[in-house]
This record gives C-alpha cells, structure tokens and sequence, in this order.
C-alpha cells in the first residue's frame, strides 16, 4: 500500500505550487469580470430565424465597434442574451445611458440588417376582417327584423353559449396562425459598477461566514485541529479554482459565485469522511504513529471518495456537454471544484493533520526536556 502520508512532501509541494500560481495571477492578472460585477448593459433578442452564435457575435463585434467588444453573447432557445461593458472613461449615469443606447441601437439595427426586422404574418387576420366587413351589411339586412320579432330570452339563453362556443375556438385557430418573423428587442437590464461591487463584495462575505460555518461544525463534530485542516483544505480548492479562471481569463459571472459556494460544501464532504475515520482509528490506536493512522485512515475511505468523486464527475459532465451556456457557465467550476477538492481530501488534509500532531508532541517532548 502506497503511503501518501509518508511521501507528504511531493503532495504538498504540488499544492503550494497551484496556490503560489493562483495568487499570482490573481495579483497580476485579474479577473474577466462579467457585467454582473464590472457593471454594463445585458441584452435579451429574439430571433425568428435559424442562426448561429458565432455569426451573432462576429456582428455584434462589428456593431460595438473595435474598441469595444460583448463579455458574451448566450444562446437559450431563439433568444440571445448579449452583454457588454461600459466605456471606462465614463463616469456618470447619464453618460452610461446615453452610451448604452447607442450600442444598442447599433446593435439592433445590425441584427435586423442580417436577420430581419420583425413582421407579424396577418394574411389569416385580414382574410377573416375581409369576409366578416362582406357578410355583416347582408346579416345585418336578412336577420333582423326576424330576430327582433321572434327573439325571446329563452331563446337568448339557449343560442348564446353554442355561439361562444362555436366561435371562441375558430377565433384561437386564427390568432395562432400568425406569427412573427426576423429580430426582435425582449429585454434590457443595466448594472452600474456600484452594483457590481457590492455583490462582488457579497460574494466574499458569504464565502467567509460559510467557512467560520464550517469550521465551527467540524470544531464541534471532531476537534479544531480537524477544523483547521478542512478549512486549510477548502481555501487550497478555492484559490486553485479562483487561478484557475484567472490564468484563462474566463469570464465570472454570479453563476460562478454560486459554484463556488456549492464546491465548497462539496469539498468539505470527503474531509469530515476521512478525519471521522480518523478519529475512529485514533481511538483504537496502540502503537500507530499520526502519520500511520492518517494513512490508513485515507485508504480505508479511498474507494468511498474515488466511487463518489467519479459519478458526481459524470453527472456534472452530461450537464456541461448538454447544457445552454447559462447551465455550462455554473457546471464548469463545479467539475474543476470536484477535482481539486479530491486532491485536497486524500493528499492534503490527511498529511496535514498528521504533521500538525507530531508537531504538537515533538514539542510537547522538547519543552519537557
């Protein structure tokens, strides 16, 4: 049996090295920040037409002009969500405004040149106003006098509802032969920089209570020694997914806030199975070193974490490889969550614990010499 405890040092030395990457190129790099965050405009069109996003974008690139290009343009049905930042040189509301609707408009105005402005099919609706207009002077003309005369209110009563219900359903046939043709404006939303950085700051607040949460939970569960070593686990997945998108500069959006959250209740998961084990087997231990307890430890629940890592990798994957873009958006830093929160759990933590107790009794040792 490999003894990953024992051959602590490559582990560790590969998780230092992603997080010394990741805060680099959290300082130097940054981040892509969507609207939800820098602040811009989110655009929502209907197209009735058959389409294709990369076609979309390569026209709203040339709407918005060179110096100023769509965070992204999604795709969810018929509907393409198109969304672009401010100018950084403006600095009022109004002038945001003003910016926005001219982008907009140029991108309208594109969108339909390609795609077509949007036509309402009326032939059925002007067909059905064209024999109603001839038939009701003649109705008109044949029928009423006899109605008059012969109209009683049980007749009112009786003839009333079958007209309704002849009618009514001709009338819903008829409307839902028309239908609409080329490109249509569904909806704006602005988000000002203020905005964006109040829930940027949200999103760290609640990412720090969750973790106290956490570290509280395991603290009480098992011991703070344990509580310290979930939470060192869980900011080790954390930068590394945060790296990760910076090196790559993909775009962060408030789905990505959300994952964020969601691995790091995941992650935290293979950690308590593997220190409640721990915990078991320190109980039993005679003459088992930390070290050799937390091996053992890791490998009594390595099928467990292995078998659950796999099938969750395979459900989140359909997700990706199936999913509009919204969907592909939130599952991808769940998938690079779960990989490094299995790395975390079996090659981190457990080596973290037991270096921390022998720590603690060499220098109990020293201090008693």
């Amino acid at each position: 049996m490999f003894d990953i405890v024992k051959n602590k040092k490559i582990f560790l030395t590969i998780a230092g090295v992603l997080v010394l990457v990741s805060i680099a190129s959290l300082i130097f790099r940054g981040f892509n920040l969507d609207t939800d965050f820098a602040g811009g405009m989110a655009v929502t069109y209907q197209i009735d037409t058959a389409f294709s996003v990369s076609e979309v974008q390569e026209i709203v690139d040339n709407a918005l002009g060179s110096d100023q290009s769509p965070s992204s343009v999604q795709q969810s049905g018929n509907e393409v969500i198109i969304k672009f930042g401010f100018d950084n040189n403006l600095q009022t509301d109004e002038e945001r405004s003003d910016f926005s609707m001219n982008k907009i408009a140029a991108i309208t105005s594109a969108l339909q040149e390609k795609y077509g402005t949007p036509v309402e099919n009326t032939e059925n609706t002007e067909n059905n106003e064209n024999a109603e207009a001839t038939a009701a002077p003649e109705a008109e003309a044949t029928t009423a006098p006899e109605a008059e005369a012969t109209a009683t209110p049980e007749a009112e009563a009786t003839t009333a509802p079958e007209a309704e219900a002849t009618t009514a359903p001709e009338t819903e046939g008829e409307e839902a032969t028309a239908s609409v043709t080329g490109v249509t404006l569904k909806n704006q939303d602005i988000v000002s920089p203020s905005t964006g950085r109040d829930l940027a700051r949200s999103a760290v607040i609640m990412s720090v209570l969750a973790c106290l949460a956490i570290l509280l939970y395991v603290t009480f569960r098992f011991e703070f020694t344990s509580g310290v070593v979930a939470i060192l686990a869980l900011i080790h997945d954390v930068l590394i997914l945060l790296g990760v998108y910076s090196v790559f500069q993909w775009s962060v959006d408030t789905n990505f806030i959300a994952a964020v959250l969601t691995v790091l209740g995941y992650s935290i998961n293979n950690t308590i199975v593997i220190m409640d084990r721990i915990r078991e087997n320190t109980r039993h231990a005679r003459k088992e070193t930390y070290a050799e307890i937390a091996n053992n430890s890791i490998w009594q629940t390595m099928t467990r974490s292995i078998n659950t890592t796999i099938t969750t990798l395979l459900t989140i994957g359909m997700v990706y490889l199936l999913g509009v873009p919204s969907i592909q958006a939130f599952s991808l830093p769940i998938i690079i969550g779960i990989v490094v929160g299995f790395y975390s759990s079996v090659f981190v933590s457990g080596s973290l614990w037991a270096f921390w107790r022998d720590s603690a009794v060499k220098g109990k040792k020293a201090a008693a010499k």
